[in-house]
């Protein structure tokens, strides 16, 4: 279970996220959503944070956090695909396109011989 902080200062238009009470820099989006079962009661809280950062040559990174245990963190995992692990109980994916997605969920998908 994460302890997960989102603060949204309109003045100041800054957005501040920590998970665990590891501060997540350079966030730019954050969304939550809960899910009910038939009953209407809470069965889940699902949590993504997204950064936003530029290395010294200018380019962009977007990396999306999400739970160990999640669909999107397992799928990386399984796709073999650089994750960060920088924040303990999440996962750093790199966020890319739709065609880049798309070859990993076919990759994730298929079975692997060792």
């Amino acid at each position: 279970m994460a302890q997960i902080q989102i603060t949204a200062d309109t003045e100041t238009k800054t957005l501040t996220v920590t998970i665990n009470g590891t501060p997540i820099p350079d966030v730019a989006d954050a969304n939550v959503y809960s899910y009910r079962d038939s009953n209407g009661n809470v069965s889940s809280v699902d949590v993504s944070v997204y950064t936003d950062t530029q290395d010294e040559g200018g380019v962009s990174k977007r990396v999306s956090y999400h739970a160990y245990g999640s669909e999107k963190a397992e799928r990386a995992l399984a796709s073999g695909q650089k994750v960060y692990k920088d924040v303990e109980g999440f996962i750093g994916i790199d966020s890319t396109t739709q065609a880049a997605q798309d070859v990993d969920d076919f990759l994730s998908s298929r079975k692997r011989g060792y």
